[in-house]
């Protein structure tokens, strides 16, 4: 199967220009084969929201009606991928940095971020539950959410993924400044048994510098697949499983 990863820098607040552009790279990407598109976290608004407040007026449920849904939906079903993005999920008056992975029949699993970092503080909450797993082609992909990479959230947590969990992870990141690869994702690899598709985004967006950027594909062998790589830059990369 063939996997494609992104890379991308959101405009703060610009969600239809942020959807557009993200509807060019996932076209791009199913036209090359992929049967499967992976976004960046919150990759429809950006990152750095300062309260609760600013969060909830970009905030959308995950269904019919709601433009992030309905624009991903809309890619998945006229191209016929897998399309795994992040958003700012309102649900009963909560808001959550959440992950979904939306199909080409619009049937959408997510998972809502448990390792907050930085901004997430200001106006997530955490998430509660394991992520889940869904069957595609006969593979078994999990979802995940950057720093929850850690795989825990403390010494009396279950870890989030264990070996044969996942045939393959889809990790939608704003991974910040750092070595690239990093090693939380081969440690990630290494202990779970698991291929890993990191798809991150890059720039300064307000009180965060995420540097320059960085995606890849991780086999389970610990192989890398980075071509195509392009710093600061957006791009895409792609991997067979």
């Amino acid at each position: 199967m063939k996997i494609a990863t992104v890379q991308f820098a959101p405009g703060f607040r610009q969600k239809r220009e942020n959807l557009k552009r993200l509807s060019v790279l996932v076209q791009e990407a199913a036209q090359s084969g992929a049967r499967i598109v992976v976004l960046p976290e919150l990759c429809a608004t950006g990152y750095s929201f300062m309260d609760k407040t600013a969060a909830a007026e970009e905030a959308e449920v995950i269904a019919p009606g709601a433009m992030t849904y309905d624009v991903m939906a809309s890619l998945a079903t006229k191209y016929k991928v897998h399309i795994f993005y992040g958003l700012i999920e309102s649900d009963k008056g909560k808001l959550y940095n959440s992950q979904v992975c939306i199909s080409p029949d619009k049937v959408a699993e997510s998972v809502r971020k448990i390792n907050r970092w930085a901004n997430d503080f200001l106006w997530a909450e955490s998430g509660r539950s394991n992520p889940p797993v869904v069957e595609i082609d006969g593979l078994r992909v999990g979802l995940l959410i950057c720093r929850d990479v850690r795989d825990k959230v403390n010494s009396k947590w279950t870890d989030l993924y264990s070996p044969g969990d996942a045939d393959v992870v889809c990790l939608s990141a704003n991974w910040g400044k750092g070595g690239f690869p990093s090693t939380s994702w081969m440690d990630f690899v290494e202990e779970n048994k698991t291929a890993l598709v990191i798809s991150n985004r890059y720039g300064l967006e307000s009180n965060n510098d995420f540097g320059e950027g960085g995606i890849c594909i991780i086999a389970k062998n610990g192989q890398i697949q980075c071509e195509g790589l392009k710093w600061s830059a957006d791009c895409i990369v792609y991997g067979d499983l």
